[in-house]
């Protein structure tokens, strides 16, 4: 495998970065991936603006068909721009590129065409309506019923955890069609504006709003919103669990960029005799154990993009990045806190941060990384069970 970029490619890439140059606010130190730090007005602001913008320029669904309003293009052209976007911290690519790639995949042509093309021109957001207070890792387990009627199915029920449904326009939810366990969930397209939905925000260790518990109260859903077949979630389940755990390839590149940032910090910044902390040995041993870990993971990516682009079974080797993503950054930010000593624990408005505050704020963030998107624990038996080794269950 050759992961150098072709010369297209190259030239993708140098047009991305000018654009996020002219695009991002200036001195912009970039957010975590994921919806949770645009649920400050400010960077929302900064997030629909750029969402729109990827529209414009047709980079949303790089590799969707035309037809949808995608380009038609390659998964290598595609990780170009996400990695760059998360190397950068760059807000506003959103959830619906998930739902979309679900929708193509299991759409009715009639879906793909009304709800596809408006994720391609970037005019709405979406959010994911799977956890609930007792179904988090264990997804199967969902228990939101929807009741079959004459003209429609009728939710009842509550989702917990869902990441920017306050902003969102629609919602891809799991629900409960049949009290078989694995058998008898069903997703469902839902207007989040429907009659008979509430919500209540849910605030995050890092003093953001971004999660969403969501009640369902005798909510009609139209039968044209059922996406794929009746029963047949669990096909949509595992779809979605091996496109949802890339997300371990951005956190290594979002990381990538702080690495940077602590090196740089090391190298301007002088301890209490007047040496600078990069001729320190353990923190030296320690940013480069840190720079190893951070090419493996970027390597583990390279592969599951090449083996996407051919075909090939993608769930072990997504779950295996999406391990070693998460404990990386958790590592990194853990090195960054002691790194910076007491001006680690400051926030971006103390005029004795640094680094903008940004390395606490993933110190905190990072605690999820682990557990968002299911357990570390249970993603290990995914790779060692069927998925993976082929390892019997265990007892």
């Amino acid at each position: 495998m050759d992961f150098r970029y072709t010369a297209e490619e190259e030239a993708f890439h140098k047009e991305v970065k000018e654009f996020l140059d002219k695009e991002l606010p200036p001195g912009f130190l970039g957010i975590d991936p994921g919806p949770e730090e645009e649920s400050r007005p400010e960077i929302f602001e900064i997030a629909v603006k750029m969402w729109r913008k990827f529209g414009e320029r047709n980079w949303i669904g790089i590799t969707w068909p035309k037809e949808y309003g995608g380009q038609g293009g390659t998964i290598w052209k595609e990780m170009v721009l996400l990695q760059e976007l998360a190397y950068r911290g760059s807000p506003g690519m959103d959830l619906a590129i998930a739902q979309g790639e679900i929708i193509l995949h299991f759409g009715t042509e009639e879906q793909k065409k009304k709800f596809v093309l408006p994720i391609t021109k970037g005019e709405v957001k979406w959010a994911i309506g799977m956890s609930e207070p007792n179904a988090g890792t264990d997804t199967f387990n969902v228990q939101l019923k929807a009741v079959e009627e004459a003209d429609c199915f009728v939710l009842n029920g509550q989702k917990i955890w869902t990441s920017g449904a306050h902003n969102a326009k629609w919602c891809m939810v799991y629900a409960r069609t049949d009290a078989n366990k694995h058998l008898g969930l069903s997703v469902f397209i839902v207007d989040l504006k429907s009659p008979g939905i509430t919500m209540r925000r849910i605030t995050q260790a890092t003093g953001i709003p971004a999660f969403c518990e969501v009640f369902f109260d005798n909510v009609r859903v139209p039968k044209e919103n059922l996406l794929g077949k009746k029963n047949g979630g669990w096909e949509i389940l595992l779809f979605a669990f091996g496109a949802e755990r890339t997300y371990g390839l951005f956190t290594i590149y979002n990381g990538k960029r702080y690495l940077e940032h602590l090196i740089q910090y090391c190298k301007e910044t002088k301890d209490a005799d007047g040496v600078p902390l990069a001729k320190d040995p353990i923190i030296r041993n320690r940013l480069a154990q840190l720079a190893i870990e951070m090419e493996v993971g970027m390597n583990m990516g390279h592969e599951l993009n090449w083996m996407a682009s051919k075909g090939m079974p993608t769930v072990k080797a997504s779950s295996q990045i999406k391990v070693h993503g998460g404990a990386w950054c958790q590592r990194l930010a853990n090195a960054g806190q002691q790194i910076l000593g007491l001006y680690g624990p400051l926030n971006e408005d103390s005029k004795w941060v640094r680094l903008g505050g940004r390395i606490r704020h993933t110190y905190i963030s990072s605690l999820s990384f682990t557990l968002a998107g299911g357990t570390t624990e249970t993603t290990k038996n995914h790779i060692a069970g069927r998925f993976g080794l082929g390892l019997p269950k265990q007892v």
